[in-house]
C-alpha cells in the first residue's frame, strides 16, 4: 500500500477588523497529488490567532485526524449559514443535503450577486469531492438478515 503524504500551507487573510484563514493542502500517495483549498469556518480576532488555528489543523490534516471532505463539509455549511444571516430571502430555504441540491444553491447564489465566481468554482469542487463515491463518508456495510445469518450457521455446520 502506498504511503500518504499530506502537507499545508496556511494563508491568513484580513476581513474588515478580523482574519479568516485559508488552507492549502496537498496529499500525495502513490504518485498521485492532490490539492485542496478550504476555508476555516470561522474568524479571528488577531493574525496571530488565525495563523495558530491554521497551523494546527494543518497538523490534524497530516497526521491523518482530519478528512478534506469534512474540512469541506463545514465550509459549505458555514457559507450557507453566512448567506441566511445576510439575506431574508434564502434559497433555498433550508441546508441542501444532496450534490445536486448544493449545485442548484450554489448557481442561485452565484446568479444572484451572493457570490463570487473564484467562491463559485471552489464550492462546486468541494461539492464534487465531499458527495463522491470514495470520499471518507460513512462506511457502507451490507446488513445480513437474520434468515441469512442462520442459512450461513448451517452450512458451516455452526448452530446459530
Amino acid at each position: 500500500m502506498a504511503r500518504v503524504v499530506r502537507n499545508g500551507q496556511v494563508l491568513c487573510h484580513p476581513s474588515g477588523d478580523r482574519w479568516t484563514v485559508e488552507l492549502r493542502l496537498a496529499e500525495r500517495s502513490g504518485g498521485q497529488e492532490c490539492q485542496h483549498t478550504v476555508y476555516l469556518n470561522r474568524v479571528f480576532v488577531t493574525e496571530t490567532a488565525a495563523s495558530s488555528a491554521g497551523d494546527q489543523m494543518v497538523a490534524e490534516w497530516a497526521a491523518g485526524r482530519v478528512v478534506v471532505r469534512d474540512l469541506m463539509l463545514q465550509e459549505l455549511a458555514a457559507t450557507y449559514r453566512k448567506l441566511r444571516e445576510t439575506y431574508q430571502r434564502m434559497r433555498p430555504p433550508a441546508v441542501p443535503t444532496t450534490s445536486s441540491a448544493w449545485e442548484s444553491a450554489i448557481g442561485a447564489w452565484e446568479e444572484l450577486g451572493w457570490i463570487a465566481a473564484a467562491d463559485t468554482a471552489r464550492l462546486r469542487e468541494h461539492v464534487r469531492w465531499a458527495f463522491a463515491p470514495g470520499a471518507g463518508g460513512i462506511e457502507r456495510r451490507r446488513v445480513r438478515l437474520e434468515a441469512e445469518a442462520e442459512t450461513e450457521a448451517r452450512a458451516s455446520g455452526h448452530k446459530h
